[in-house]
């Protein structure tokens, strides 16, 4: 059974290696080319809708149209959902992580750590307090 936190990975999954930055797609689809049973079915389709209302806007796809279509399967004859997904525009790829600067921009010196600060406090109080003892 794949998880509800699976499914945006799957679908980007599933988009990269179908190599189109647009295409129409069924949950079926995206079942059969993960191997995925029925029960996958419901977690797909929620996060296509998600998608498509535009509430998960931090995913690089979303799906712009939805389409019900007929699916003359004999002896039951049943309508599905095809979804038209296509790349956001602009969507950037995954984020690397930004080596440190080695001095911040308009301040003279290096960044400081939280353990540097503190130690820039106590200095900084151990003036005023030797300072107001010699005031005495």
């Amino acid at each position: 059974m794949v998880r509800n936190a699976d499914v945006p990975e799957l679908l980007e999954r599933f988009m990269e290696e179908s190599g189109e930055s647009r295409r129409w797609v069924t949950v079926h689809e995206i079942r059969a080319h993960f191997c995925l049973n029925m029960s996958a079915s419901s977690a797909i389709s929620g996060f296509l809708q998600r998608i498509y209302s535009g509430t998960y806007l931090a995913f690089p796809y979303r799906v712009e149209r939805i389409e019900w279509i007929l699916v003359d399967a004999r002896p039951h004859p049943r309508t599905i959902k095809k979804y038209l997904i296509a790349k956001r525009p602009g969507a950037r790829g995954k984020k690397l992580p930004h080596p440190k600067p080695e001095k911040t921009p308009g301040m003279h010196g290096e960044i400081l750590t939280d353990y540097d600060a503190v130690e820039h406090f106590n200095r900084v109080l151990g003036r005023n307090r030797a300072h107001a003892d010699s005031q005495e």
